[in-house]
């Protein structure tokens, strides 16, 4: 069965659609990342003359940080790809369930940079690997089917 195709269809606005689905769902995506993290901050905050550049620093402040602070942290990473991917794939007209894949792989990588650069927990760096894949994948699972 062939779909009839419209000759009067432009398809570069799918592609500006997609562009601009991806563009608010990563907007969607570090918004509930930056919320999680301001409410860690509330469980943990830096002390006076914290500097967030030094990495010793950083380093020895994550390793005091409570189990509830890290969670929230944690939590954040894997609403926020999720909450992007959902948002994204709402937006695009089209691949709407790889939507939450490109969200998701953007904050893989962003979270590998991160966690290879400062200390975490073990059971926070094994959560992080495995959740926030499964969370691209659940956001991809709530995806409407594309528009013709």
């Amino acid at each position: 069965m062939t779909v009839p195709v419209n000759p009067n269809r432009n398809p570069r606005p799918s592609l500006a659609r997609s562009f601009f689905a991806l563009l608010a769902g990563l907007i969607v995506a570090v918004t509930v990342v930056s919320i999680c993290d301001l409410a860690a901050g509330t469980l943990h905050p830096v002390p006076e003359g914290f500097d967030l550049l030094d990495a010793e620093q950083v380093g020895a402040h994550l390793s005091s940080a409570p189990a509830s602070a890290m969670l929230v942290v944690l939590l954040g990473w894997l609403l926020g790809p999720f909450a992007g991917g959902v948002v994204a794939s709402r937006v695009a007209a089209r691949r709407r369930r790889q939507c939450p894949w490109v969200i998701a792989s953007v904050f893989m990588a962003f979270i590998i940079v991160n966690l290879g650069s400062i200390p975490h927990p073990a059971w926070m760096v094994v959560a992080a690997l495995l959740g926030v894949p499964a969370s691209g994948w659940f956001a991809g699972r709530l995806a409407p089917p594309d528009e013709v």
